[in-house]
């Protein structure tokens, strides 16, 4: 299954900004299922197995395979074709 991690931190702004602007635009797109939050802080055991060391990062998975790690700026209809096989 095709899955998006969100790497953020509670007192990071841009982290909120993200998630406002990609991350929630995309749960209506693909649905919450596919989209996992990761607090870098509370979980940094996956952040490093993912070798997140900036936030905000996004991380999209197909089964266990990375096929992308990014921090900045996605294509949100990219992204969420991706996220749905397209």
């Amino acid at each position: 299954m095709r899955k998006l991690l969100f790497f953020y931190a509670p007192w990071c702004p841009p982290c909120r900004f993200y998630e406002k602007e990609f991350i929630s635009f995309l749960e209506k797109i693909v649905g919450k299922d596919q989209i996992q939050r990761v607090d870098a802080q509370v979980d940094p055991f996956t952040a490093e197995k993912y070798h997140v060391d900036k936030l905000p990062t996004v991380v999209l998975l197909d089964g266990e395979t990375v096929y992308m790690n990014r921090t900045g700026a996605i294509d949100v209809n990219e992204v969420a074709n991706w996220l749905k096989g397209e």
